[in-house]
């Protein structure tokens, strides 16, 4: 499996402002159970994890890391994508 780090795997349950963090599985297998875990509880891009606070969903691959995405619907831009933001908040 490929590496894909300008993917999300971090989100927030409860509400945008919420302070539960999640953290998603990276391996298919690994997703399936946690979608069944978590089936009816919304994903958010959390405002204290520098997201705009909209709602995200699964993506499952098999080929790559799965990972959180924002909502097709939405039209605004999250700073987690953008690559500045993700050099100011990276551990080395």
């Amino acid at each position: 499996m490929r590496a894909d780090n300008s993917q999300i795997q971090t989100a927030v349950l409860g509400g945008a402002d919420s302070e539960e963090p999640l953290l998603l599985p990276l391996e298919a297998i690994e997703l399936d159970a946690f979608r069944q875990c978590h089936d009816q509880d919304p994903f958010w891009c959390g405002l204290l994890l520098g997201g705009w606070g909209g709602e995200l969903t699964t993506k499952l691959y098999t080929d790559r890391v799965c990972h959180l995405a924002h909502h097709p619907a939405t039209d605004r831009l999250c700073g987690r994508r953008d690559p500045a933001w993700r050099a100011r908040t990276t551990c080395t």
